[in-house]
């Protein structure tokens, strides 16, 4: 009997073990307020005439960034940022804060408070910042952001728009019209300055800034130039996602689509 259990597990331990992989869920940010800029390139599109199209939410948004010492938080500044658009209407959203003042047709965002930094901190706890590995799940974003709404007796809900690692663009604009954030999850990006593309005619001359890691924006329109030559032949195209970046030396800029890097998840958010 000793030799039959003794050749059983012989047997056992002769059975190869093979080690599958559990893939861990991608984090934002991994870094420095998400990422780092890789390089800044310049570029030339030459052109007889352009064509223009732009959907926004009027007003734009707050333009909020962390200043502790908490590392990886971009998420927790894009569930603010979210958090201080839907203030203006729903005013204790931010405690001992009032996001915004509107008057007639023209919102005034007010700088951010500690009140604003309370919040950040609120989200970081909620969002189960840096619990695994270093940043922000998109599904902890989600929950955290719900938790936080909740706990202000508001609700929250979100309706994708990025499908496959591709831009649903009725969708978005959709999202746009109804005067909804979204929220965007990018891996790598070209991001590009919003004073930049004013050129009326010849050539239009801009730096694309390329930066590397995974990042939380949050985007109020969408803009689309279109690029002739002296036949009328389309040249090029720009689709650009307007955002707010949560950096404070750059706090808004363009997103270009189709250049470099992953739109890897997105949402319209609506609290009400």
């Amino acid at each position: 009997m000793k030799k039959f259990i003794a050749g059983l597990m012989s047997f056992v331990l002769a059975i190869p073990v093979f080690y599958v992989p559990i893939e861990q869920e991608m984090t934002f940010a991994d870094g420095y307020n998400g990422a780092s800029l890789e390089n800044s390139v310049f570029t030339s599109i030459p052109f007889s005439r352009k064509e223009e199209e732009e959907f926004l939410i009027s007003g734009g948004l707050p333009l909020y960034y962390d200043i502790s010492s908490r590392t990886n938080t971009c998420a927790n500044v894009a569930g603010a940022i979210v958090l201080g658009y839907y203030d203006k209407t729903y005013d204790d959203l931010i405690e001992n804060f009032t996001s915004a003042r509107v008057i007639r047709d023209r919102v005034l965002y007010a700088k951010q408070t500690e009140a604003v930094e309370d919040t950040m901190a609120r989200l970081y706890t909620t969002m189960k910042t840096n619990v695994t590995e270093g940043g922000t799940t998109v599904a902890n974003f989600k929950t955290g952001l719900q938790t936080y709404v909740n706990e202000q007796g508001k609700n929250i809900s979100y309706v994708d728009v990025i499908s496959n690692e591709s831009l649903q663009v009725e969708e978005y604009i959709q999202a746009i019209q109804n005067e909804h954030p979204i929220a965007l999850f990018v891996s790598k990006y070209t991001l590009i300055s919003t004073v930049a593309l004013d050129a009326e005619s010849d050539v239009e001359e801009f730096y694309k800034q390329r930066y590397v890691g995974n990042h939380t924006v949050v985007c109020y329109g969408i803009r689309t130039i279109r690029y002739y030559d002296e036949s009328g032949r389309l040249t090029e195209q720009l689709d650009l996602l307007m955002v707010a970046t949560g950096y404070s030396h750059s706090p808004t800029g363009y997103i270009l689509i189709d250049d470099y890097g992953t739109l890897v998840d997105g949402y319209e958010i609506n609290i009400y």
